[in-house]
C-alpha cells in the first residue's frame, strides 16, 4: 500500500488532485474532514475547542460552527497555533488508525492519498506517508478560487496569511506540480505524474 500525502495552500488545487488519483482507483483521506469529524460534540475534542475559543463558536445546534471557529481560530498566529495544538494530535492518530484499518483489508488499496492541508506547519505528518506532493500555486489564483467556491475574500486572504509559504512547503516535499496554467492542463500534469511516479510504485 503506497501512501502520498498531496498538500498545498489553500485554493491550490489540492481537491481537484484528489479527484484526479480517485479516477486511477487510489482511496482519499481528507484531513480537513477528518479534522470536522472531530469537532463532534460527542468527541473529546469539541469540549477542548469550546474551552479554548468560548462558547460563541458553538452553534444554536449545539455543535462547532465552523465559520465562527475559523473567524476566531485564524485571527492571529497565537490562535491558529492553539486550534492546531489541540486538533492535530487527534488528527494524526484517527489517520494513523485509518491507515492501519485499510492495511488489514483482505484487499488493501494499491494507493493511498492523504490530502494534508497544513503539512509543513505539521511536519510530524509526513510520517505517516511514503512520500509528499506539494500543488504550488500563485497566491492571487488561490484566492480567486476560493472565492468562486463562496468564500468571502477577507477570509481567504486572513487563512493564506496564517499559512507558511512556498519555501517551507517545498522543503518537506518529494515532488511539485505548478498549478498556475488553466484546469485541463494542471489535470493532464497531475496524469503524467501518476503514471510517472505513482502507478510504477504499485505495479
Amino acid at each position: 500500500m503506497y501512501v502520498l500525502a498531496v498538500t498545498g495552500g489553500i485554493g491550490s488545487g489540492k481537491t481537484v488532485a484528489a479527484e484526479v488519483f480517485r479516477s486511477h482507483g487510489a482511496v482519499i483521506v481528507d484531513l480537513d474532514d477528518i479534522a470536522k469529524g472531530l469537532l463532534d460534540p460527542a468527541i473529546p475534542v469539541f469540549a477542548l475547542v469550546k474551552e479554548a475559543f468560548g462558547p460563541d463558536v458553538v452553534g444554536a445546534d449545539g455543535r462547532i460552527d465552523t465559520r465562527a471557529l475559523a473567524d476566531v481560530a485564524f485571527a492571529s498566529d497565537e490562535t491558529t497555533r492553539r486550534l492546531n495544538a489541540i486538533v492535530h494530535p487527534a488528527v494524526y492518530a484517527a489517520v494513523a488508525g485509518a491507515l492501519d484499518a485499510l492495511a488489514l483489508q483482505a484487499e488493501p488499496p494499491r494507493v493511498v492519498i492523504l490530502v494534508i492541508p497544513l503539512l509543513a506547519e505539521a511536519p510530524v505528518f509526513a510520517e505517516l506517508a511514503d512520500a509528499v506532493l506539494d500543488i504550488s500555486s500563485l497566491e492571487d489564483a488561490c484566492i480567486e478560487r476560493c472565492v468562486a467556491r463562496g468564500m468571502d475574500e477577507a477570509d481567504a486572504h486572513r487563512r493564506a496569511g496564517r499559512q507558511v509559504g512556498d519555501a517551507e512547503r517545498r522543503a518537506v516535499s518529494d515532488y511539485v506540480i505548478e498549478n498556475d496554467d488553466d484546469l485541463v492542463a494542471f489535470k493532464s500534469e497531475l496524469n503524467r505524474f501518476w503514471d510517472a511516479e505513482v502507478s510504477l510504485r504499485v505495479s
